[in-house]
């Protein structure tokens, strides 16, 4: 399970570089480590659902602007396993998405989108020195 956890900080460092640079990722990349992690963690699987649903009302109230931000925030919720650590999740996403946000738009005046799955990248770090995801 530790080398799952590595491959997907990895693969979330990849994406946030590419998010951060170009402002879009693939969706086949998306999807196949979203149903990846969904194959090797089925009983997660309540805890992808909460957090689709969770991601779905941020894109819908413009917290973040892109489909790969829901995608990402499901693929980290597969890897929760309790409500407690889920609104902790839920809590850390919405604190460091509103402090990125603020620095982001205070750096570069004329961006119009702000990459988000950097901020993902954050919270799963911060989850797994916590111990919300093992």
């Amino acid at each position: 399970m530790d080398l799952l956890l590595i491959i997907i900080g990895m693969i979330l460092l990849i994406f946030s570089i590419i998010d951060y640079k170009v402002k879009a990722i693939p969706s086949v990349f998306l999807t196949a480590v979203l149903f990846m992690i969904a194959f090797l963690n089925p009983a997660n699987l309540w805890f992808g659902v909460m957090a689709f649903i969770m991601a779905w009302m941020l894109y819908e109230l413009d917290f973040f602007g892109g489909i790969a931000d829901i995608k990402v925030m499901t693929m980290i919720g597969l890897l929760i396993s309790s409500t407690g650590w889920m609104l902790l999740y839920i809590g850390l996403i919405m604190v460091f998405g509103f402090a990125w946000k603020m620095i982001y738009k205070w750096r570069m005046r004329k961006a119009k989108q702000c990459p988000f799955v950097p901020v993902f990248l954050f919270v799963y770090i911060a989850m797994i020195i916590l111990g919300g995801i093992r």
